[in-house]
């Protein structure tokens, strides 16, 4: 977790690993900011015997531990009543902002699980866990192929799986990737995003014979080259592979923010 956390309570001598974004803990500030802050990597195998062990012995929060030990004794209790819990031992939240979290929690636990899984992708490509963010959306990608799903969800689902492979600069995969998203989606973003993407990882001959290949009209052509060469314009240096991949990035914000995905 990136930035600066006041800790008023005690500072645990061993800390508590979340595994989700391989990152230590700690303080119960810290797991606070994690709940509050990674929504949609809470889910249930937060609520363990493990953490509430951790918080009873490293930050000497017996009581807490105690409520949350009668919780997981019920059984299936609500997440939202387990990570309240958590929050409201240090008032974390004001009590509207609580009550909208735990609203919040509810509504993504009603959501199905490819969805509640693309969520959890997303939010582990914003915290640049991209292995684990590939990890999940091939997960994603294998739950809605045994049922009839929407083409344009595992078409958003493809092209950020493309974007955690070019993160790691895994091109082809990250070209087979952008191939299927263009493939379910027959956008022009998303064939932008695929001819770009073919444009890094092949020669400029295959990548003006797949051009080609496709009939790729003008006016998509100058789009493109545009992009690209507005790109090395305004940085002011030359061509390198890692520029590809950081206009690749540009580009998907704009796809994200034209798609909704």
């Amino acid at each position: 977790m990136s930035g600066y956390i006041l800790c008023k309570a005690p500072m645990a001598a061993t800390p508590y690993f979340i595994q989700s974004i391989g990152t230590n803990i700690y303080s119960i500030e810290e797991l606070c900011y994690y709940l509050h802050r990674n929504l949609y990597l809470v889910d249930d195998s937060l609520m363990n015997a493990g953490l509430c062990k951790w918080i009873s012995q490293e930050l000497g929060m017996k009581e807490l531990a105690r409520r949350l030990a009668i919780l997981l004794g019920h059984g299936s209790v609500p997440l939202e009543d387990f990570a309240c819990e958590i929050l409201r031992s240090i008032n974390y939240l004001p009590h509207d902002e609580l009550r909208s979290y735990r609203n919040k929690i509810s509504a993504l636990e009603k959501q199905s699980v490819p969805v509640r899984g693309k969520l959890k992708g997303d939010c582990l490509m914003e915290n640049r866990k991209y292995v684990n963010a590939i990890r999940v959306y091939r997960t994603v990608l294998e739950q809605v192929s045994s049922r009839a799903g929407s083409p344009r969800f595992s078409g958003s689902v493809y092209h950020n799986l493309g974007c955690a492979y070019s993160r790691l600069f895994q091109k082809e995969e990250a070209l087979e990737c952008f191939e299927k998203a263009y493939d379910c989606l027959h956008t022009r973003d998303s064939l932008k995003h695929y001819l770009l993407a073919y444009s890094n990882a092949k020669t400029p001959v295959e990548y003006e014979s797949r051009m080609n290949e496709m009939k790729v009209d003008d006016q998509t052509r100058k789009e493109i080259q545009d992009a690209i060469s507005e790109f090395y314009n305004s940085t002011d240096i030359h061509i390198e592979e890692e520029n590809v991949e950081e206009l690749l990035g540009q580009m998907t914000k704009e796809y994200h923010h034209n798609t909704g995905a």
